[in-house]
């Protein structure tokens, strides 16, 4: 046998004893081609259809190492290697090989593509038997989760995780930037039965007039007019409007939604228009917080690494400028620098998630040989050092 030949056998004998193991790793023993086909399955036969009063958007996450762990009425606990099929805000669906029953209170945990574990306090909603020794357990969260950040969702993708979302619910004020009436008077009429105080305007001067009024969400065209919408989130930015800002247009080329992903807009919105997705892209920043909450340290005052605080505090608008800086003149080895430097100072001071979004950030720059190659990871991180804020005295 050849060298080439040894190494392929060698490699196929690893995967197949990497399969193994995921198989044992789970109740069903069920590696990830099994997983998949099983979860095929169960969606062709019950049609995977969309319910009209479902609240959160299902997205598939196929995990073959979930551990629910469940709390007896003594105290004890016991877990369970179980799979997931799919997950939302609320929930996780799970598969197991016996009965379980519902009522019960929980904790599920499992990793996400960039390494992080989870662990999240829950409650047994359901439990359904399939066939077989195949059981549907349906999870609810203690506390709604971040979908977007939890499975690195594409901004410019449309990724909303609100299903059914209620006009009435649907409160605060709007501004909507556009050189098109007819796309003014079409989102005024979509958006009436909302409680939402719209605001319009026709050009980027105009825009940064009434931004700097108060605005909970901009919503704006990438053409204003013979004027960019690019030129006008860059002006925004610069005169300290953070708030969440939404790109519609026609144009879903990749170049395009690149260029939205370099810019500072916190997601892309495609015409033309329709009312329940536009109910969707904004109650994902109104009601889901999307990316637009706040981020507070999760260090209370009696820690040693509370002290500071204060300089990170200043110090991070300096990082984002930067790494604007950064992304605008393709510098790869500034990007990375302060990637690097808010991986290790972010976590340590409370602010986790900015950290792992860091880390993420500075392996897409490792990997990639330029910095376009990690411009969704970057501008991720551009936006979540904007949401820092100094946490309000109790």
């Amino acid at each position: 046998m050849g060298e080439a030949e040894e190494a392929s056998s060698s490699m196929l004998e690893r995967c197949v004893m990497a399969e193994k193991k995921q198989r044992l790793q789970n109740s069903l023993r069920l590696g990830p081609r099994e997983l998949d086909a099983l979860v095929d399955r169960i969606e062709s036969s019950s049609g995977a259809k969309s319910s009209k009063d479902r609240e959160f958007v299902r997205w598939d996450f196929r995990n073959v190492t979930v551990v629910l762990t469940i709390e007896n009425a003594g105290g004890s606990t016991v877990s369970i290697p179980v799979v997931a099929k799919d997950i939302s805000r609320g929930g996780i669906s799970l598969l197991h090989s016996a009965y379980v029953y519902p009522g019960g209170r929980c904790t599920v945990s499992f990793k996400v593509p960039d390494g992080r574990t989870f662990h999240v306090p829950s409650k047994i909603a359901r439990c359904t038997h399939l066939g077989g020794k195949v059981h549907d357990i349906g999870i609810v969260f203690d506390e709604q989760v971040n979908t977007r950040d939890l499975l690195g969702l594409d901004p410019m993708e449309e990724a909303y995780s609100l299903e059914r979302v209620t006009p009435e619910l649907l409160m605060g004020t709007v501004l909507v930037v556009t050189g098109s009436e007819m796309d003014r008077e079409l989102m005024m009429r979509f958006l009436q039965e909302t409680q939402l105080n719209i605001r319009v305007a026709d050009s980027i001067e105009q825009g940064i007039e009434r931004a700097h009024k108060g605005c909970d969400l901009i919503f704006s065209d990438l053409h204003i007019g013979e004027e960019s919408g690019l030129d006008f989130v860059t002006q925004c930015r610069s005169e300290g409007i953070d708030v969440p800002f939404l790109m519609m247009t026609s144009d879903n080329s990749s170049e395009t939604r690149d260029d939205l992903r370099m810019s500072g807009v916190n997601g892309y919105f495609s015409k033309p228009i329709e009312q329940q997705r536009l109910y969707q892209a904004m109650a994902e920043f109104m009601l889901a917080d999307g990316d637009g909450g706040p981020v507070y340290t999760t260090l209370d005052e009696g820690s040693p690494a509370f002290e500071f605080l204060g300089n990170f505090y200043s110090s991070v608008p300096q990082m984002v400028v930067g790494l604007e800086k950064g992304l605008q003149e393709s510098d790869l080895e500034a990007c990375r620098g302060l990637c690097r430097t808010l991986a290790g100072t972010a976590a340590p001071l409370g602010f986790e998630s900015v950290g792992h979004l860091a880390i993420k950030a500075d392996r897409a720059l490792t990997k990639g040989s330029a910095v376009r190659d990690a411009a969704a990871e970057i501008r991720a991180l551009v936006i979540a050092c904007r949401r820092i804020r100094v946490k309000p005295a109790a």
